[in-house]
């Protein structure tokens, strides 16, 4: 395979990370949810488990820590969330969902199903495994490296 830049896996990954970005900031401006792709990761893993703390969620969604940080800090801002003391470990924080998040999780949802239909519009269910497979594996040896 030629050197060129269009042809290198890493920048492919990093350029559709940037159009999924993208395309999903569209969908929920057109929505007009007050929300970036972002915090809707954090709020999704709330969603999951709710009075995670920021080490959790960094875990979980693969953002470094001060980002996570930072999200939660203008969601705490914005009144989608709260940080309460840890009762087991007075250094950490637990992150819970406001009731103002739940009015929205049902527009927040269906903005993300229509950002996959439309990117995964022709592909199979089986292609869309073997990708996952693929991605599985990229993903290892990146968090492998970052150790």
């Amino acid at each position: 395979m030629e050197n060129k830049l269009e042809n290198l896996v890493n920048h492919r990954i990093a350029t559709l990370a940037t159009l999924l970005k993208r395309q999903a900031f569209r969908i929920i401006a057109r929505n007009e949810l007050e929300i970036t792709p972002e915090q809707w990761v954090v709020i999704y893993y709330l969603w999951q488990e709710d009075g995670l703390t920021m080490g959790e969620i960094a875990n979980r969604s693969k953002k470094d820590f001060a980002n996570v940080t930072r999200i939660i800090e203008k969601l705490e801002k914005i009144g989608y969330v709260s940080k309460r003391k840890s009762e087991t470990d007075s250094r950490s924080f637990n992150i819970y969902i406001q009731p103002k998040v739940e009015e929205m999780k049902d527009k927040i949802q269906n903005c993300w199903k229509e950002s996959s239909d439309m990117t995964l519009k022709g592909i199979s269910e089986s292609e869309q495994r073997y990708l996952l497979e693929i991605l599985e594996k990229i993903e290892s040896n990146v968090l492998e490296n970052l150790k």
